[in-house]
């Protein structure tokens, strides 16, 4: 039968030191001394259950992770870095869904108004989602998805000017596409720069 106990003390240690806090640290973050803590990491007393349910939840581990002899905290790392990237490719989906929400209330509002150009806010919705989601997910994306998605955002934001002009003044300004080609070539040339900086 294994000591729980005692690879439940190790277990501590190793989370907190791999959080990089100190005993008092990680006990000011529970409200405990930081003696208490020490007896935790020592296995001379285990923390009730409550704490060791908060304990987990604070390390984005489970019980099993923590009662484990074996644990190992690359695994736990790759499993919280799996969680960080889901959460935030979520919230670029919610954050464009936003973006939608906007431009269909500014939809409505302007066939309300019988205004011309509603339909533009859909067009519009396309480069500022864009810019929001890889924000949102600039840690998430390789070099290539983010080369990827400022192209996006450099020909739907020329597009969106170009109609934007087209219907507001009559202004056949098809020129304003040659815009695109030199920026797509920044656009390439930042992200391949940006990729080999972190080699270096």
């Amino acid at each position: 039968m294994k000591d729980v106990k005692s690879i439940v003390a190790k277990n501590l240690t190793m989370l907190r030191k791999n959080k990089g806090l100190t005993q008092v640290e990680l006990a000011e973050q529970f409200n405990y001394s930081d003696k208490a803590v020490s007896r935790w990491e020592h296995g001379d007393t285990l923390p009730d259950i409550n704490v060791l349910c908060e304990l987990c939840e604070f390390y984005g581990i489970t019980m099993n992770d923590l009662i484990d002899d074996e644990c190992k905290i690359e695994e736990i790392d790759k499993a919280q870095e799996k969680n960080i990237m889901k959460y935030r490719i979520w919230l670029g989906v919610l954050t464009a869904s936003v973006v939608l929400l906007f431009a269909t209330v500014w939809f409505a509002y302007s066939q309300i108004a019988h205004s011309s150009g509603y339909w533009l806010a859909f067009v519009w919705a396309i480069p500022v989602s864009c810019i929001f989601v890889s924000y949102i997910c600039k840690r998430v994306f390789g070099w290539i998805p983010k080369f990827v998605f400022a192209s996006i955002i450099i020909w739907t934001t020329i597009a969106s000017m170009y109609l934007h002009i087209l219907v507001n003044s009559n202004a056949n300004l098809w020129m304003i596409f040659l815009i695109g080609v030199p920026l797509e070539a920044l656009a390439f040339l930042w992200q391949k720069m940006r990729k080999y900086k972190k080699i270096i």
